[in-house]
């Protein structure tokens, strides 16, 4: 009789293989459990994604980068695709806290989700990595986008810019194309939700997309023509989904200048140059000058767009205007009115006067 120790299977070993398979089997299931588990506890908290990016925010302000970088980890979590200038920003603190392994994976998503890539390059090669450390990131790349959907996108800027700035002859052929442009953007949000990061990917800087000039034409249509298309819906609704930058969405109501619906307020900083105007007048910035109730009513609607604070805004204007770290806040809007260069200096200065009459000096 063969002895059980040479059989193909003996007792005790058949034994033990029958317990690891079903021990095997176990493994799998729990894994296929978890798995399913972790991806049905998954759902995006578009609120909380945008509270605590403005939390990292502040405190990259504060120059915490190793803390503003857990935030923004923590953040990423509650949202399918985060934005591209919040990558950009955990990768900067990263960088900063030396945390390279992260900071080359917030690059590399970047990387992977655009084919314009200039300004994220020339904000960290030279300073923080070299050309062959940039080159291994993109030879990396696996695009995680819609490359026709986004080439389309490309066009329909292109499409738009037709014939700007020939109002005078050329304004019903302008706003013909506006419409065909926003039409589109209308039937791709009602068969794949609001065209986004999410499907496009990310722009040059990291900011807004390519069709952004459409419904910012499309607000300044409405200012003086209340029967053009109401973007406030819309818009609302893509920032609820995680799907448009509140900071933009703000920006675009007050274009539309809907008074009715609250105030809009942008928050930018001003500056008015002039060749005549001395250094002090040329440097100065200046801010809206907003009564109390104003700030209240201000800060009232942005909460309900998952916007910043006009406080929380203030502190990182201040920040940006002294730091050379190039972080992206979307919230910090800055403009330059250039007066007449031909007015003689007592005409700039008198212009001056009036320009920032209804306004406040910023003081650091």
């Amino acid at each position: 009789m063969m002895s059980d120790w040479l059989s193909p299977n003996p007792p005790h070993i058949a034994t033990t293989l029958v317990t690891i398979k079903k021990m095997n089997k176990l493994i799998i299931i729990s894994i296929i459990v978890f798995l399913s588990s972790c991806t049905n506890n998954f759902e995006q908290n578009i609120s909380k994604y945008f509270s605590l990016v403005n939390k990292a925010e502040l405190e990259i302000c504060q120059s915490e980068f190793g803390q503003a970088l857990e935030t923004y980890e923590i953040a990423f979590t509650k949202i399918q695709k985060p934005f591209g200038k919040d990558l950009f920003n955990a990768a900067l603190c990263s960088q900063l806290s030396n945390q390279i392994s992260n900071r080359n994976k917030y690059l590399q998503v970047i990387v992977n989700n655009s084919n314009e890539l200039e300004f994220a390059k020339s904000k960290f090669v030279g300073t923080y990595l070299t050309v062959q450390e940039w080159n291994q990131l993109v030879s990396n790349q696996i695009i995680d986008y819609d490359p026709l959907l986004r080439n389309e996108f490309l066009e329909i800027r292109e499409r738009d810019q037709l014939y700007r700035p020939m109002y005078d002859t050329h304004d019903d052929t302008i706003n013909a194309n506006r419409i065909i442009n926003l039409n589109r953007i209308l039937e791709l949000t009602e068969s794949r939700g609001f065209p986004s990061h999410m499907e496009l990917g990310f722009s040059h800087y990291l900011r807004g997309q390519n069709h952004d000039i459409v419904l910012l034409h499309t607000a300044q249509r409405r200012s003086r023509d209340k029967t053009v298309m109401d973007l406030e819906p819309i818009l609302f609704n893509a920032v609820k989904a995680g799907r448009f930058d509140p900071e933009t969405a703000i920006f675009f109501m007050n274009y539309q200048q809907d008074r009715e619906k609250g105030e809009f307020e942008v928050y930018s900083t001003d500056q008015f140059t002039h060749p005549l105007l001395p250094d002090s007048l040329n440097n100065k910035i200046w801010l809206r000058n907003l009564s109390e109730q104003q700030v209240t009513s201000a800060n009232s609607t942005r909460k309900e767009w998952y916007a910043n604070s006009l406080e929380d805004i203030a502190i990182k204007t201040e920040y940006l205007s002294t730091s050379s770290i190039p972080f992206v806040f979307t919230c910090v809007k800055k403009s330059f009115g250039r007066l007449g260069e031909d007015f003689d200096k007592e005409t700039a200065l008198e212009q001056y006067k009036m320009a920032t009459s209804f306004m406040k000096e910023y003081r650091k």
